[in-house]
């Protein structure tokens, strides 16, 4: 018992000393990216949160990521159009193509690809089922047969 508030309290001071205060994504903007309602999340995203990292659970999601967790593909074409950046990977977890590929998304891997994120990155982080992917392996590792053609496709920059 003792272990576990220990590892809480290292867990929270290292959220702390990497985010300064992580904060939850508003209740609004899940709840827009949740029922892919572009319109309502436009009017909550800012320059300052349209890359914020915001906590949920264990870990830190950006509002893109989001959008690609929940297959919300308004919100998520919103996003990227509104400059939302797509090598964005929050304290220690997965960038926005790496959840594309773990959840099938093709049409967001395209998207990400064609807007820059690079399809040859390799994940060194906290997250153990990621460690040492790339887009491609870990599609392949979560059977999304579909991505990991595609991603097979792309040339090298």
């Amino acid at each position: 018992m003792i272990r576990l508030i220990r590892l809480s309290l290292i867990l929270a001071v290292s959220l702390i000393a990497k985010a300064g205060v992580a904060q939850e994504m508003p209740a609004g903007m899940t709840a827009a990216i949740k029922a892919d309602d572009s319109a309502k999340l436009a009017t909550l995203l800012t320059k300052e949160n349209i890359s914020a990292c915001f906590l949920e659970g264990s870990w830190m999601y950006s509002p893109l990521s989001q959008a690609i967790r929940h297959n919300s593909m308004k919100c998520f074409n919103l996003l990227i159009a509104m400059g939302a950046n797509v090598n964005k990977a929050c304290d220690g977890y997965v960038p926005p193509l790496m959840h594309a590929a773990k959840y099938g998304r093709l049409e967001m891997v395209k998207i990400l690809v064609a807007k820059g994120a690079d399809p040859k990155y390799k994940y060194s982080g906290d997250y153990t089922p990621a460690d040492g992917q790339t887009p491609l392996t870990y599609a392949e590792k979560n059977n999304q047969s579909a991505v990991a053609e595609y991603l097979r496709s792309v040339p090298n920059k």
